[in-house]
């Protein structure tokens, strides 16, 4: 019966670290960010900027809730690196209140925006 369980939990830990693998293959986090500036008509420079306008603000907490759902081994900090920021709390703030805006049906468009943009086939280069 402990083999079982230990064959099945090295199983499902294969399947895991093959999933981790392929978000990482198909969302690589330059790609989500660019993603999301496109979708809000930014430029990735402007998301990253210290800059607060509304417009901003929401790009960047609807970066860090793509990160966080399409790219689950990154964690906190580095979403906040990838957003130019140094404080994983920032990360946390972003996501927790792009996820209120979501709940009330906020930002479908640009999400839906998103989507398209990463699931279209990479042109190669």
């Amino acid at each position: 019966m402990e083999s079982k369980f230990k064959e099945d939990v090295a199983r499902l830990w294969e399947a895991h670290k093959a999933h981790m693998a392929e978000q990482r293959r198909r969302y690589p986090a330059k790609r989500i960010v660019a993603a999301v500036a496109e979708a809000h008509e930014l430029t990735v420079d402007e998301l990253h900027s210290i800059r607060r306008p509304r417009r901003y603000c929401h790009a960047r907490h609807h970066a860090a809730w793509e990160l966080r759902r399409r790219r689950q081994d990154l964690g906190l900090s580095q979403i906040a690196a990838h957003l130019n920021r140094t404080d994983h709390t920032t990360a946390h703030h972003s996501y927790t209140t792009f996820c209120a805006m979501v709940a009330q049906g906020r930002y479908a468009a640009e999400r839906a925006r998103v989507e398209a943009i990463l699931e279209a086939p990479c042109s190669s280069s």
